[in-house]
């Protein structure tokens, strides 16, 4: 087991548990967002006895959007390298282009910023081997977006898939020092929390069509916020991080 597995696992029991699990569901775009609610299902049947695990479901910062993530400051404070999410992060879901100009603008600070070889992107949506897998779609958004898109069999929120992810970052990237940007709680922060990464979570984003997204994704996404809003109230934090204390 790597380190970045074993942390995982160590860090949430039975969530780690449940990310394996559900790991076998969906095989194409559409599907991993329906495999994403069923991911959810099973991370939230084990935070829910698991006070330790809730902590990694809340992330370290939030803002509203990339447009507003102090790329600079996150360098200043020793983050090598960043990964992000696709949908609801850089682009509406299902969507190629980046969501706006000011997205677009956002992510060039952050490629300038880190380097382009330190900017990649982690996707259930974009990059899986299950429906990509020579990579050439990889590619192709890599060539539009002018940052990588990692190729990857395990998908969100299993542990496994930041194993992959970090081998396409320079030789001996540390996780600790990697900043992963995404808006799922039980997915994109608790993966990210789980393996020792800085966090920061963005809004959806206004203005994309009810029917852009699956019923299961809306209800998953509702069923997140609740939970995660109830678990602040408890006094549960996210996990303190060497690099911003």
């Amino acid at each position: 087991m790597s380190s970045v597995s074993a942390r995982s696992s160590a860090s949430g029991g039975g969530f780690s548990r449940a990310f394996r699990i559900s790991a076998s569901f969906g095989s194409s775009a559409a599907a991993s967002q329906s495999w994403n609610a069923a991911g959810v299902t099973l991370a939230a049947r084990a935070i829910l006895f698991d006070n330790k695990a809730r902590s990694l479901t809340l992330p370290h910062i939030q803002v509203k959007s990339v447009v507003d993530v102090d790329w600079s400051l996150l360098k200043q404070r020793g983050m090598t390298g960043v990964l992000l999410d696709k949908d609801h992060t850089l682009t509406a879901p299902y969507s190629d282009e980046l969501y706006s100009k000011e997205v677009a603008d956002a992510m060039s600070r952050c490629v300038t910023c880190f380097g382009r070889e330190n900017v990649w992107v982690l996707s259930n949506s974009a990059g899986l081997r299950s429906y990509d897998p020579h990579g050439h779609e990889a590619a192709r958004l890599s060539n539009l977006w002018g940052f990588g898109v990692a190729t990857h069999t395990y998908r969100k929120p299993d542990p496994r898939c930041i194993d992959e992810a970090l081998q396409v970052f320079p030789a001996g990237t540390e996780a600790s020092r990697v900043v992963f940007v995404g808006d799922r709680s039980l997915t994109d922060v608790a993966v990210g929390n789980a393996a020792g990464m800085v966090t920061v979570q963005v809004s959806p984003f206004p203005g994309v069509r009810a029917d852009a997204e699956s019923l299961t994704t809306r209800f998953s996404r509702r069923v997140e916020q609740c939970l995660t809003s109830m678990w602040r109230g408890q006094g549960a934090q996210a996990p303190t991080h060497p690099f911003l204390v």
